[in-house]
């Protein structure tokens, strides 16, 4: 998987799997790495969209699951609905990320010092990074790295509530 988003570990139980799923008519493409959201339940039908910028919540808002991380880039266009090919959220899976701003993960102790906190993802001139401001409701948390291995790297989970299929 290439994009703003990678797969560090897979889990327990290796890769997740695919799903493919329609996205609606659009200027705006899905691309490989990039988080997907997609409404609980049938709202909307079943197409899916680029996820929003400071996203994801672990509210029980419709509109704030993800469906997973691309796997393909969509093949919609402005005036046809297309598909894309989603690797599915289950627990136990960690990714890499950069960060928002990389001062605030520029060292161990830095780094370190926010395992564990509630963040979002936030979309800036077409790029998804992590945030690092902690608060309940935020819907990834940041896990242990050694940041001399993985310099400019962020890695972090979804919470669980994340998912459409929670």
């Amino acid at each position: 998987m290439l994009g703003d988003i990678q797969i560090f570990t897979e889990g327990a139980f290796g890769y997740p799997g695919d799903d493919a799923f329609c996205v609606g008519p659009s200027s705006t493409l899905i691309n490989a790495g990039e988080p997907v959201a997609k409404c609980g339940g049938n709202t909307l039908g079943s197409y899916v969209t680029p996820a929003p910028t400071n996203t994801p919540y672990v509210d029980a808002t419709a509109a704030n699951f993800y469906a997973g991380i691309a796997a393909t880039t969509s093949t919609n266009t402005s005036t046809k609905p297309g598909s894309v090919t989603v690797t599915k959220l289950l627990p136990g899976i960690s990714y890499l990320i950069s960060p928002n701003v990389a001062a605030t993960f520029a060292t161990q102790a830095l780094y370190s010092a926010l395992v564990g906190a509630r963040v979002l993802l936030d979309l800036t001139t077409g790029t998804y990074t992590i945030l690092a401001t902690d608060a309940a409701a935020n819907g990834c948390v940041i896990m242990p790295l050694d940041v001399t291995t993985f310099p400019g790297k962020v890695r972090f989970c979804f919470r669980n509530a994340v998912s459409y299929l929670a």
